[in-house]
């Protein structure tokens, strides 16, 4: 399936960035362990280098905010990148490119996101609802057709 190509655009920050996740995307995901990070996934820190010389890259995670600090020293470990943190809750865009990379909970405007765990949708509900039935396991024939 190909997506529409978002050229950046000063006049849309989302448009310079690229969101990624963490645990399954960039790190292995080994299952919570008091904060404990896994290592690298295969691949995963050159990826970030390459997007990290072209856009703003942003790592958004579920984690707790006590461990982003962290995250922003495993990604700088293991990426030689520059990497922090930024607990600014009104922060709605990150537009720094070639710059730090920015640790975040916060789902910030991107012109993508890079997640283990995404279904894609694309504007077809009976599709979609179909695909997250399969990946929770839920029957689909209890689910009413869409209209």
């Amino acid at each position: 399936m190909h997506r529409p190509v978002i050229e950046p655009r000063t006049d849309s920050p989302a448009s310079q960035a690229v969101g990624l996740d963490l645990d399954g995307t960039l790190a292995v995901d080994q299952g919570w362990q008091g904060g404990r990070i896994g290592l690298p996934q295969p691949g995963a820190m050159d990826a970030l280098r390459l997007l990290a010389a072209r856009r703003a890259v942003f790592i958004c995670t579920a984690r707790p905010e006590r461990w982003l600090p962290e995250v922003a020293d495993w990604v700088s470990w293991y990426s030689g990148l520059d990497a922090f943190f930024d607990p600014n809750p009104e922060r709605a865009y990150w537009q720094v490119v070639g710059g730090p990379i920015l640790i975040t909970r916060t789902k910030l405007g991107a012109a993508c996101y890079i997640d283990d765990r995404a279904v894609h949708h694309a504007g077809d509900w009976t599709a979609t609802l179909a695909t997250v039935s399969h990946v929770i396991g839920l029957d689909r024939e209890g689910i009413p057709a869409l209209a």
